[in-house]
């Protein structure tokens, strides 16, 4: 699995990223003790980069994975609202010292004036050490385009799909075309980019190799954050990723 470095952060990611919302109550409610399973299976595979929220359920998961490894070997991010967890809550429920990133989560227009005051108080706890980048993620792409330059934003997640669905009956904000402009536009102010619902959420599921080539072949994304709810879905991506060509990301 190839790793990229995410924009300016220093942080190196996997190109597929593990997004755990499918182990809560929202998707299949396993135990802390299986979701642990898959995601060190997955890591084994070569993902270290692992995505939560304080809405998934799945910090115990997250939490109890990293007990069984030196934290050093994965990066893990998490996203929380307005108002959201406070980070030392984060920390607790993850059950470590640092946070690799925290995401202004799901910012919509109404939002970005308390996610900018968010995020600069998180500089506080960055200074700390308890929190090593910040980030936002928007499923809006007039949103998007106008954090990009942020200084407090250091990564940004957004949905990348070719048909430009946030849910099968919700499309982007904005559109594809607009989203991709802003994701490029903050990949070359030095951002780092994860795209998520690169299967549409289930729009897309039925032509993997399709889904992942589409958002693969971008120039600047740096990972691929899929939610995946068993082995042979981490098997099926990760060989997906591994075939098919790799472009430069690490610079724009």
């Amino acid at each position: 699995m190839k790793n990229y470095v995410l924009g300016n952060t220093g942080l190196m990611v996997s190109r597929l990223s593990f997004g755990t919302v499918y182990m809560g109550s929202r998707g299949d409610g396993l135990s802390p003790e299986a979701g642990a399973d898959l995601l060190l299976e997955a890591l084994n595979r070569g993902v270290n980069y692992w995505d939560t929220s304080d809405d998934y359920e799945s910090h115990a998961h997250v939490a109890s994975a990293l007990r069984r490894i030196p934290r050093n070997q994965v990066v893990v991010s998490s996203k929380t609202g307005f108002p959201g967890s406070q980070v030392d809550v984060l920390l607790k429920e993850l059950g470590t010292d640092y946070i690799d990133i925290v995401f202004a989560h799901d910012v919509e227009a109404d939002d970005v004036e308390r996610a900018r005051e968010a995020l600069i108080s998180w500089q506080k706890q960055k200074a700390l050490g308890k929190l090593q980048a910040l980030g936002l993620s928007t499923h809006d792409a007039n949103v998007a385009s106008l954090v990009s330059e942020w200084p407090e934003v250091e990564a940004l997640m957004l949905p990348i799909n070719s048909p430009g669905v946030c849910l099968p009956e919700f499309p982007i904000v904005g559109g594809i075309e607009k989203m991709m402009q802003a994701a490029e536009k903050a990949w070359r102010s030095g951002k780092g980019i994860i795209a998520m619902k690169v299967m549409g959420c289930g729009v897309l599921a039925q032509n993997p190799k399709a889904a992942i080539k589409f958002v693969d072949d971008l120039p600047f994304v740096h990972s691929l954050c899929i939610g995946m709810r068993c082995l042979d879905e981490i098997e099926q991506n990760v060989r997906i990723l591994e075939r098919e060509p790799q472009n430069g990301r690490a610079k724009p």
